[in-house]
């Protein structure tokens, strides 16, 4: 039915609308009346209605010679009703013609719908969507800061049946709700339009049909337009228009005005514009659709005058020095992005948990919360004593929104969309956020304005050429996720308390606790936490930090190749590996992945190395139990040689585990050196067997024990973080393997 009234509607534009003479393109059935308006004239309950018909130039007479049309009409006990209740205007007569013409053509709805049009729109389930109808009003608003006037279509009349009421889970005590008590469908017509219920139905014409209401219904106006024209909403309508509000010339609708397009009176025929909100596309659409082209429905949840008075003075200005400007724009758009949604939540749903807002979060309110509930033509607007915060406030990030030394982490959480892994309220989390001094520590800043013609705003830094270069995703959000630890809620005193803990962060690195600091795995990283501590939110802990924490950033590789050669050589860098590498050097094995044997492992699994100390390997080559190194002048090993020495070294290597000293990991694990049974076709590797008694132990061959050699993480780092795995320094050489 749907799509016939579509083909029936593009015919009707052809012929120049359908404003054609009754009767010459029409051939009406039997015993209808010629025409709509003859139709509404020849009831004495419409007589009223017929009046305001009167008044709007040229209605009666395009109501007598096109179509199609539906019109819903008021009775004469409605207009008595309506009055009844207008502190400003009494009678018909009395409203001024823009008034008059706006109320009647909301009215009269494009197209020729009977109730079993609008009780069944179509075939399909998904037609029961359909519930919206364009009528004949239209609005052009002013709008005054901008100066710019706004377009809009036609506006949507909404009827309702049983269907609708079944399709959306809409209860009756929803509709009551929205659209006040007593409001229902009405069981003989099963419609209802916006609480007026259809006292008689399908009175058939020509070029159209038309249906009784016992009740008046007014434009209403879409959300942005209730925000722009209610005082109640001044405060928090004057953030939205100044940082999310933008505009679109509409040049389609400017030349399709005409010489009517004169709307503020001044002789000259004015551009219009489409009005865009950042928060919600959808905000000043009349008839909104998603990226399908599906219909929508929004929800408004809007805080009276009192209540974002009251979050502003409190919240927001008490912690951005009393300043407007202050308060970044993060902060804000979350905070707006909260209090819509682009989906219809009827009462019923928010009592019930299931309403969510345009960030996803779960949208709460009590009973008492809401102080109004109107239905506009875009969504259902409610007005609240409170104002609903985004769960990123309330959640373990929450404390970098509402303070600027964290201005740059809360703008990373957001740019990274890190902020999205923060949000659940039944996980835990710790945050250690850097503070803006920490990133310029670094060298990084974020700007925007950046230097380059047609850059974005963003993070950059500059090289060493004095260049300004964008920080790019993958490292900010290694930057940031490197302080971020889930599934653990730290407090400072665990810092303090003696004992090595290691933490998994977002980005699969490790934050370690040692000595009573905290730091990453650089030696640069140790962090001051005393900044904010134990700032606790429903999900966890913050703290601010006074560094930034970056990934591992070398190899296990890496760090043995830079490890000093010569005793004589300063700076020392990495002395602790010094005779590990000599070995590494003298089996000819010193690359990437120590021979193509040792390292070369899934790229998703990490190693455990297990270096023998200076002191071990020394030992064991004075007493003849390995060879010495580096080679003496004019020694050369052979090939077989240099394959035990490989073999050897390949033992200390623990596959799949990265192993700290904080005993969580003990067990017993294959090593990278094959056992002397092994085939091509069943590769077997020997074992270590890793034991914690208050210190870490590594035994080999059920017997051998060495002790892992704890010293200070940041003065002497010999047990490192890589970024493929762990490096500890033992007291054994163990060269039962060699």
């Amino acid at each position: 039915m749907r799509k016939q009234l579509l083909l029936l509607y593009f015919f009707c534009i052809i012929l120049n609308g359908c404003k054609k003479e009754y009767g010459k393109f029409y051939d009406p059935p039997p015993g209808q009346a010629a025409q709509l308006y003859l139709q509404l004239s020849q009831d004495p309950t419409l007589s009223i209605f017929v009046s305001a018909i009167d008044r709007v130039p040229g209605l009666k007479e395009e109501l007598n010679s096109s179509g199609l049309f539906t019109i819903m009409a008021p009775d004469n006990a409605a207009f008595a009703k309506y009055f009844e209740t207008q502190t400003t205007y009494k009678s018909i007569e009395e409203m001024p013609a823009e008034t008059v013409k706006d109320l009647v053509n909301y009215h009269i709805m494009k197209w020729m719908l009977f109730q079993g049009n609008f009780l069944n729109p179509g075939i399909t389930k998904t037609n029961y969507e359909i519930y919206k109808y364009e009528t004949k009003a239209s609005s052009t608003y002013y709008d005054a800061a901008a100066k710019k006037m706004i377009f809009y279509p036609s506006k949507m009349l909404q009827v309702y049946t049983p269907q609708f009421f079944s399709y959306y889970n809409v209860t009756a005590q929803d509709y009551a709700e929205v659209y006040g008590p007593g409001s229902a469908v009405d069981a003989a017509s099963g419609m209802n339009v916006m609480a007026a219920s259809v006292i008689k139905r399908d009175v058939s014409s020509g070029n159209g049909v038309i249906h009784v209401l016992d009740r008046v219904l007014s434009p209403p106006n879409n959300i942005a337009q209730e925000l722009d024209s209610n005082p109640e909403f001044s405060a928090y309508n004057k953030f939205l228009k100044r940082y999310f509000t933008s505009y679109t010339y509409n040049n389609a609708a400017t030349i399709a005005q005409g010489n009517r397009g004169d709307i503020n009176g001044d002789g000259i025929t004015d551009s219009l514009w489409t009005r865009n909100y950042a928060t919600d596309a959808n905000l000043d659409q009349e008839n909104p659709v998603d990226a399908a082209k599906k219909p929508l429905a929004l929800t408004a949840y809007i805080p009276s005058k009192s209540a974002f008075t009251e979050y502003l003075q409190n919240k927001l200005l008490k912690n951005f020095y009393n300043q407007e400007d202050s308060i970044p724009m993060h902060t804000l758009q979350l905070l707006y992005k909260s209090q819509v949604s682009s989906t219809a939540y009827w009462p019923s749903k928010i009592a019930s948990g299931q309403a969510l807002s345009a960030l996803g979060d779960k949208i709460v309110l009590e009973k008492g919360d809401i102080k109004s509930i109107q239905m506009k033509s875009n969504g259902i607007f409610y007005t609240t004593n409170k104002v609903v915060e985004p769960a990123a406030f309330t959640t373990v990030g929450g404390p970098s929104f509402f303070a600027p030394k964290y201005w740059y982490f809360a703008e990373a959480l957001v740019t990274t969309n890190l902020i999205n892994q923060l949000l659940s309220p039944t996980a835990k989390f710790t945050v250690f956020a850097p503070t803006n001094e920490a990133f310029l520590k670094r060298g990084i800043y974020y700007t925007t304005t950046p230097l380059a013609a047609g850059a974005k705003p963003g993070f950059y830094r500059k090289n060493t050429s004095n260049v300004e270069e964008l920080v790019s995703l993958t490292e900010l959000s290694a930057i940031i996720g490197n302080g971020i630890i889930p599934n653990n809620e730290i407090r400072t005193s665990v810092i303090g308390d003696g004992q090595d803990h290691f933490y998994a962060t977002q980005n699969g690195s490790f934050l370690a606790i040692q000595n009573g600091s905290l730091h990453g795995s650089e030696a640069d990283t140790l962090v001051n936490v005393n900044i904010d501590k134990d700032l606790k939110q429903v999900n966890g802990y913050f703290h601010g930090v006074d560094k930034l924490i970056y990934n591992p950033r070398q190899s296990i590789f890496e760090l043995i190749n830079s490890a000093s050669s010569l005793i004589t050589a300063f700076p020392q860098v990495n002395p602790q590996y010094r005779k590990f590498k000599e070995l590494c050097t003298a089996a000819g094995i010193l690359t990437k992945d120590f021979g193509g044997t040792i390292t070369q492992v899934d790229a998703n699994k990490k190693l455990t190395l297990f270096v023998p100390s200076n002191e071990a390997i020394t030992a064991a080559q004075n007493s003849g139990l390995l060879p010495v190194t580096p080679l003496p002048a004019g020694v050369v090993l052979t090939e077989a040689e240099r394959k035990r020495i490989a073999q050897y070294i390949s033992y200390f290597f623990v596959s799949d585990q990265q192993i700290f000293t904080d005993g969580k990991i003990t067990g017993i694990y294959n090593t990278r050196k094959q056992s002397p049974n092994s085939t091509p076709a069943n590769i077997n590797y020997l074992k270590l067997n890793i034991s914690y008694s208050g210190f870490l132990r590594v035994t080999s061959n059920g017997t051998v024990s060495a002790t892992v050699i704890k010293t200070d993480p940041m003065l002497y780092p010999q047990n490192r973080i890589a970024r493929d795995g762990i490096v500890q320094i033992i007291d054994n050489a163990f060269t039962s393997q060699y």
